[in-house]
């Protein structure tokens, strides 16, 4: 069993990360809160058994280097070593959660708790993240199926959470319910790559608009399209800006920019009339005085530097 993983945790947790996320696993699958619910009752027994060993620091060093969840032999548990003492578990547990789960010691059994926490990964496109929607999402709390409309501001992204207050699992003893938060996640786009509010994408452009020149017609997230003027002789990779295209900040205020860069398309299908044509051109280009390969020549002369 990866003890980290069922605890949600990542290898090297403190003891307070690990004793919080006990906690929170406990609330939610304890038999005393599910029920009958035999699945529940297995992911508790899974946690209790994480939370035994990672909380015991020898058990956690043997467990951090051996990976290994055998500890009852080869000298590791035994009293010279100073096993574990199922007690321990228990005043750990009644200092989490006092009397709720059956301990029978706490100074105040009729105390009220909080509900535990929710989280829901909502799929968005980003258009949906840049422009803001109304989402409706259905969930589960305590074995009760729950659908609720939510409010996605315009400007989100991905990996950012909105947070329902008391929307996620009931309180106990008239406590609380916990709250929910939806962490969006952003589809991945067929155009259009983002990067904070900056949006990024590729133009594909003939070699004849790169040579001499073009106007081109750019689509942006809105749907509209703007022109904008190629000059003779760009090359591929040059960006282009348009000021005011990317996305609206989540928090108001400036609007990013999207950038374009234009990737020249090599002529495919060529007919023998024009593999002679353009066999033509480049005689003349590479007979011509004039320079007319700025990369090409600079790169060569770069080499021929090199093996002086």
């Amino acid at each position: 069993m990866d003890y980290y993983g069922v605890l949600g945790l990542s290898k090297g947790a403190s003891g307070d990360e690990i004793k919080k996320a006990f906690k929170k696993k406990a609330m939610k699958f304890h038999p005393d809160r599910t029920g009958n619910d035999q699945a529940a009752e297995a992911k508790f027994k899974e946690a209790k058994e994480a939370y035994d060993v990672l909380s015991d620091p020898q058990k956690k060093s043997m467990y951090d280097q051996y990976g290994t969840t055998d500890f009852g032999g080869g000298g590791f548990g035994g009293h010279s070593q100073g096993g574990f003492n199922p007690s321990g578990f228990e005043d750990v547990f009644e200092d989490l959660f006092g009397d709720i789960f059956g301990g029978g010691r706490s100074r105040n059994p009729n105390r009220a708790y909080k509900g535990a926490d929710l989280e829901y990964h909502l799929q968005l496109s980003l258009e949906e993240a840049a422009f803001g929607i109304e989402k409706v999402v259905k969930f589960r709390t305590n074995n009760d199926d729950k659908e609720i409309s939510v409010s996605i501001p315009a400007g989100v992204d991905n990996g950012d959470r909105i947070r329902l207050s008391g929307k996620g699992e009931p309180g106990i003893n008239q406590g609380p319910p916990g709250d929910l938060f939806i962490r969006v996640v952003l589809e991945k786009h067929s155009i259009f790559e983002r990067d904070g509010n900056n949006l990024y994408c590729n133009v594909p452009i003939s070699f004849a608009e790169a040579t001499i020149g073009a106007e081109i017609e750019i689509p942006t997230l809105s749907s509209n399209k703007v022109s904008i003027s190629i000059p003779p002789g760009t090359q591929t990779g040059k960006y282009f800006r348009l000021k005011g295209k990317g996305i609206k900040s989540v928090r108001g205020g400036a609007v990013g920019d999207l950038l374009c860069s234009v990737q020249i398309e090599t002529p495919v299908n060529l007919s023998e009339e024009q593999k002679n044509l353009l066999s033509q051109f480049d005689e003349k280009l590479k007979n011509s005085k004039k320079k007319h390969s700025p990369k090409s020549e600079s790169w060569i002369d770069g080499l021929k530097n090199f093996f002086k």
